[in-house]
């Protein structure tokens, strides 16, 4: 099956978000990773429901939020109303995070889980009937441009394995250093949805961007 693509947008360039959105979509990106910042879980700020409109406006393309946020419950409706079709936040800030993955489902969205590079996935393995997809952080969220932190390949194969054993279909997304070297080794692990951040799509031409994303569909 082909790779799912999902360019960040906090990589594109703002004064122009319409346009790059839709050269992502033309060159064939299903999905647009929306990365939303509290500047407490994470050290840094970003996105809010506003931009995700703004979006829409434009863009029929997915829009696949990442929530690295602190209280994600507190923010969902926000975000699903606001036009999201996966809404992911973090195993680190959930208390009960079966209540919340079966909110976002109820909201019509799927429910994706995010884990950072420290974070253990045992836990996964109690809620394999109520997530649509994982997100293998490679690198510590909040900020681009950081080296994969290596471990994280053994990750991705084993939250693969424990969601086969379940018998369930997951889609793995894998955020953080997806270049060229790191995503053939991110992929023959298991993963099948590329966020595709400072290192991906939008430093490269506009005019290289489907050759960028055929490259990376095709592993």
């Amino acid at each position: 099956t082909m790779l799912i693509l999902s360019p960040s947008i906090l990589s594109a360039d703002f004064a122009n978000l319409g346009r790059d959105v839709a050269r992502a979509a033309a060159a064939g990106a299903e999905y647009i990773h929306i990365d939303v910042m509290d500047g407490h879980f994470v050290p840094n700020y970003a996105l809010s429901p506003c931009t995700m409109r703004d979006i829409a406006k434009v863009s029929s393309t997915a829009m696949d939020v990442h929530l690295m946020v602190d209280n994600p419950d507190s923010y969902i409706s926000a975000f699903a109303d606001a036009g999201a079709s996966i809404i992911t936040p973090h195993l680190e800030t959930l208390t009960h995070p079966i209540r919340t993955l079966k909110l976002i489902r109820s909201l019509g969205k799927k429910a994706g889980i995010a884990i950072n590079p420290a974070t253990d996935i045992a836990p996964l393995a109690y809620m394999t009937d109520f997530v649509d997809l994982v997100c293998v952080m490679t690198v510590d969220p909040g900020f681009a441009g950081q080296q994969m932190i290596p471990s994280a390949i053994d990750k991705i194969a084993k939250v693969r394995s424990l969601f086969s054993q379940a018998g369930r279909k997951v889609d793995i997304m894998v955020d953080g250093h997806v270049e060229t070297e790191t995503a053939p080794k991110m992929v023959a692990a298991g993963a099948n949805v590329l966020v595709m951040g400072s290192s991906g799509l939008f430093h490269h031409e506009p005019r290289d961007y489907k050759r960028t994303i055929d490259f990376f569909k095709n592993l």
